[in-house]
């Protein structure tokens, strides 16, 4: 039922983002070269709801499933993985800061994890088991959101977040089978059959993506899942006697981390790698897995199915530690350890064992951060617009822009429009020539406004490259958001009135109106 909704519901919710303008607009990191729908989460959702709903309906009276307990399990994963996908759909849709996106994540795995099911054992290879007593709580809220923001990381490239998802939740299926836990079966094998249905439409050339709603949301059906697999439900604060299970599946970290073993690798690689670079850990960059496979010449779906065996290699050794069947589970280990040291060495993941190339790269990034950060100084202390140009002229010298445009929209609050352009015009802008580099914009909510700018034309970028558009993306929605609120006694634009930025380009012909003396 749940494939068969999501094959039905995936079209009308890509319909749907493209009349209400929730797509994903090309940008310095995409890889897609057009506008592309969002919503696709919602639809995988509302499919696996339903059949769900449905599901539950027709065979309430299976006690074996849908009792009590197992209910209660269903109702804690479900309402926290739909708390958390809907605080992706506000990103989607207004472009929130990271940090509020990251502290309702907080708050949904903190609930999780006080009303339902933590980590309580750590245990090691070779080690005896250590009960984390008061400590299970962090470390099973730090755990959670962890894998969370790993499946939105992968979320990079068509067809690949929807594949890694797909496999993880048949892992989940087959340990939710071997532990004998009926509920999470059925979960797992309906959210299988509504990512199954939503893939057709994400594969290359995608019409629709998961976004942060879906990338978030079945994370975190995922991460809830696996802390909960089995275990029974706990009432509350009441300590589970796992008398459910003649043997029960004590909770290993390690071995729970396999079944998600991609994002894990890739969310650890992300971490180091920036911290090793003198980077925020919350930086954006372009040296994730599926960057640097298509860097060396890859396909995107020969990518997807490569993130699917590095998902599948891990995930069956855990499958295979469950059923106390560890000599298969070496050698599928040994296999997965084999392509990961291949593939470090080949993509360049180990060249943070070259000290000198590291401290080369680290002055760079420091200087970059430290220029934007003083120029945000600066900007908090602008007293006007013509101020905020000077200092979006003086950033945007030095980042190497070509040309850009800056549009704010008058307000109710006296406040007037402003639309200024340095050497930009979009119409005369083609994907294949070679006089300029990539294009990016921001964009202010309920569409206040925006802006959008090139680059000047480059050769090959590198990651240091992606840091200045990183940091230059950051300086410019401040910058518009400053110049939004410095607009009394500003001249205010004859402006259409309904205007959508930046959905095409908001350069038409009636909207330009040069001011008498051009600001800098």
């Amino acid at each position: 039922m749940s494939l068969v909704f999501s094959l039905v519901l995936t079209p009308l919710f890509a319909k749907l983002a493209r009349r209400l303008r929730i797509v994903d607009r090309p940008a310095h990191r995409k890889t897609h070269k057009e506008p592309v729908s969002y919503l696709g989460g919602l639809a995988v959702l509302l499919a696996f709801i339903l059949a769900f709903a449905l599901t539950f309906y027709f065979y309430r009276a299976l006690d074996d499933i849908f009792s009590s307990r197992g209910f209660a399990k269903a109702f804690l994963i479900l309402g926290s993985s739909l708390g958390v996908a809907l605080i992706g759909l506000w990103d989607d849709i207004r472009n929130i800061r990271p940090r509020y996106k990251l502290m309702g994540q907080l708050i949904f795995a903190l609930a999780f994890t006080l009303f339902g099911f933590r980590f309580e054992i750590l245990q090691l290879p070779g080690l005896p088991a250590a009960h984390l007593g008061l400590l299970s709580i962090p470390v099973t809220i730090f755990w959670i959101v962890a894998v969370v923001n790993a499946f939105n990381m992968v979320d990079g490239l068509d067809g690949l977040a929807s594949v890694i998802i797909a496999g993880s939740l048949t892992l989940l299926a087959g340990g939710a089978a071997l532990v004998g836990s009926s509920m999470e079966l059925l979960l797992a094998l309906g959210a299988l059959g509504a990512v199954l249905g939503f893939l057709p439409f994400n594969w290359k050339p995608a019409v629709i993506y998961l976004g942060d709603a879906g990338s978030g949301g079945l994370g975190m059906f995922l991460a809830c899942s696996l802390v909960t697999l089995g275990q029974g439900y706990r009432q509350l604060s009441v300590v589970d006697t796992n008398k459910y299970f003649g043997q029960p599946f004590f909770y290993q970290i390690l071995i729970v981390t396999l079944l998600v073993a991609y994002p894990a690798l890739e969310i650890t690689l992300s971490v180091a790698r920036r911290l090793l670079h003198g980077r925020s850990i919350a930086s954006a960059d372009r040296g994730h897995i599926h960057h640097r496979l298509l860097k060396a010449g890859w396909q995107s779906q020969g990518v997807c199915l490569n993130a699917l065996v590095l998902t599948f290699l891990p995930g069956l050794a855990a499958l295979e530690i469950i059923s106390n069947y560890h000599g298969r589970a070496s050698w599928l280990l040994l296999i997965f350890g084999l392509i990961l040291g291949f593939g470090f060495s080949t993509l360049g993941f180990l060249d943070f064992l070259q000290p000198k190339l590291v401290e080369r790269l680290r002055p760079h990034y420091q200087i970059a951060r430290h220029f934007i950060s003083m120029q945000k100084i600066k900007l908090s202390l602008a007293e006007s617009r013509e101020d905020v140009l000077t200092l979006i002229n003086q950033t945007c010298q030095e980042m190497g822009v070509k040309g850009y445009r800056l549009i704010v929209l008058p307000d109710g609050k006296k406040r007037g429009g402003l639309d200024y352009t340095h050497s930009f015009d979009p119409t005369r802008l083609s994907k294949d020539d070679k006089s300029h580099g990539p294009m990016d914009r921001v964009r202010l909510p309920d569409g206040q406004g925006g802006a959008e700018w090139v680059f000047e034309p480059q050769g090959v970028e590198e990651e240091l490259d992606v840091e200045y558009r990183v940091l230059l993306s950051e300086f410019m929605r401040l910058s518009l958001e400053t110049a939004a609120k410095l607009g009394d006694n500003q001249e205010t634009l004859e402006l259409p009135s309904v205007v959508a930025f930046p959905q095409g380009h908001v350069t038409g012909h009636h909207l330009r109106k040069k001011h008498k003396n051009e600001r800098a």
